[in-house]
């Protein structure tokens, strides 16, 4: 007979003797107690030791990217761009040969490809690429390595943040309960020592400042926000008009971390990228479209000295909260007027600008940024952006400012500090205004109170409809001054009805009793 008659003779003979077995199987499922028993027990049996394999194997896998992760050492990494441009290719190679040996080769293989992630430019992309290309058991050793890495970052983040030398850390506070009953907490900053009044609690230079766009290239620096009081002392862009600085060394920096890539070049053709956002900033009075594009390039500037810093400037402002900016025709334009402005000089920043990235970038300037003073007459009038920022304006506003530690201020009504700019450039100084003790939350006023003529209510008005909270602070916790003496004059009316009614009550019944004595009197004299 033939191979395949065989083979076709002996499946049926199977398949009659499975069909066979499967109806004896389902009788005794159905007539045997004892049978439908010990099933159950061994599908325990079988389910039991289902987990207890996968936890093991857990485990296994989850020790396996503990020794990848200590193995790897942050000296391992070169500096320069170009090192690391190569470090990542020969990382990906020796990862490729090791994963094709086999499973022995992958614990050394992830390790590779989790190197070569770590200074890859844009990894969110080359995860996507490993997804595709690398076996699942390498890839989950990998992204179990970059889980584990993100969770000790954050967990050790707010033990080195902020530094200990500014005298504040940042802590979990109770903000009350969900409908459901779960707590909800917050994190403000928290004073780690005693301060008198008037004593400064800590200094703090922005991430990035701007100013408003109508004093652009007169008489405050682009760079420091400072004003310039004599033109001697100016400095000019050396390739553009649309903005000057107080010194050489704002010059530079600026240079340095933005203006170089964000420079009109006094260009007079409207279309060119740079100009283009310029333009609009002007046109629109608007000063957070330049801040993001500014905090954008710093960004890459940073990320390209690789200073050896653990926490880069996203890590800082991620944790921050921020107000939700819904998308409009506005915002759709300032992120493509971003996108050809930066897109010729950074790599890869056009699909890292989108639309979720833009609205929250923005949404935290919204909620976090301070208004700037640093303007030496008090009378001066500016023409304000229709972009809101923290302030209780005691001064002149001529800019804003977005800073890492000051953002985790809350506000109060009646706050133990106050903002100063005691150098009259962008440099923010935390000043008590009142004694503090060590563990105190530390507060500031994030709007103007009109020298306290703003009721509760309109304060709680104005603060939910920026900043989206309903203030619980002590003040406006205590009831007002108007509503008190109301109670009170209400309280005095009840008193004063009351002693009437029993002065009415008390007549009434002094009339009954002298009314009864002359009718006994009567009753004996007849």
């Amino acid at each position: 007979m033939k191979t395949s008659t065989i083979v076709a003779a002996t499946v049926g003979t199977l398949a009659v003797a499975t069909v066979g077995y499967a109806i004896y199987f389902d009788q005794k499922r159905r007539n045997d107690p004892e049978f439908r028993r010990k099933l159950k027990k061994e599908k325990k049996r079988a389910m039991k030791q289902q987990k207890e394999e996968e936890k093991k194997k857990t485990t296994q896998t989850t020790q396996t990217v503990e020794e990848a992760l200590a193995s790897i050492k942050e000296d391992d990494f070169p500096a320069s761009m170009e090192e690391r441009e190569k470090f990542c290719m020969d990382q990906l190679s020796a990862g490729e040969a090791l994963f094709t040996r086999g499973p022995e080769g992958y614990d050394m293989a992830a390790i590779c490809f989790y190197k070569a992630l770590k200074v890859y430019p844009a990894p969110a992309e080359l995860v996507m690429v490993y997804q595709k290309t690398i076996p699942p058991e390498v890839f989950t050793l990998v992204m179990g390595m970059l889980s584990m890495d993100v969770h000790k970052k954050q967990e050790k983040y707010y033990t080195v943040f902020p530094p200990k030398e500014m005298n504040v850390k940042v802590d979990e506070l109770p903000e009350g309960v969900t409908a459901e009953g779960q707590s909800v907490v917050r994190r403000g900053l928290i004073a780690t020592k005693d301060f008198a009044a008037g004593e400064t609690i800590y200094s703090e230079t922005p991430i990035i400042s701007s100013l408003e766009p109508s004093l652009e290239g007169k008489e405050f620096c682009h760079y420091c926000l400072k004003q310039i009081v004599e033109d001697e002392s100016k400095v000019n862009c050396p390739t553009c008009t649309k903005v000057v600085f107080c010194s050489a060394s704002c010059e530079k920096s600026a240079t340095t971390e933005f203006h170089a890539v964000l420079c009109t070049k006094d260009s007079e053709d409207a279309s060119t990228p740079e100009r283009s956002l310029y333009d609009y900033t002007k046109e629109t009075n608007s000063k957070y479209p330049e801040m993001i594009a500014k905090f954008l390039v710093r960004m890459v500037h940073e990320e390209t000295l690789n200073s050896g810093e653990e926490y880069n400037l996203f890590d800082h402002i991620e944790r921050l909260r921020f107000l939700e900016v819904r998308p409009s025709a506005a915002e759709e334009k300032e992120i493509e007027l971003l996108k050809v402005a930066l897109g010729s000089k950074i790599p890869g920043i056009e699909e890292f600008i989108n639309e979720e990235r833009y609205l929250t970038l923005k949404g935290k300037l919204l909620y976090n940024a301070f208004g700037v003073s640093t303007s030496l007459n008090a009378d001066r009038s500016v023409e304000p952006s229709p972009e809101q920022y923290r302030s209780e304006r005691g001064a002149p506003v001529v800019g804003a400012g977005f800073y890492r530690v000051t953002s985790y201020m809350s506000h109060s009504c009646e706050p133990n500090t106050k903002i100063a700019y005691q150098d009259h450039n962008n440099n923010l100084a935390v000043v008590a205004t009142k004694a503090v003790k060590a563990g105190e939350e530390l507060h500031v006023g994030f709007i103007d109170q009109k020298n306290g003529e703003l009721s509760t209510e309109q304060r709680r008005q104005e603060l939910f409809q920026h900043y989206r909270f309903k203030c619980m602070c002590p003040r406006c916790e205590a009831p007002e001054p108007v509503a008190v003496a109301a109670a009170v004059v209400a309280e005095a009316a009840d008193v004063a009805e009351a002693a009437v009614e029993a002065a009415v009550e008390a007549a009434v019944e002094v009339e009954a009793e002298a009314k009864a004595e002359v009718e006994a009197v009567e009753e004996v004299t007849a």
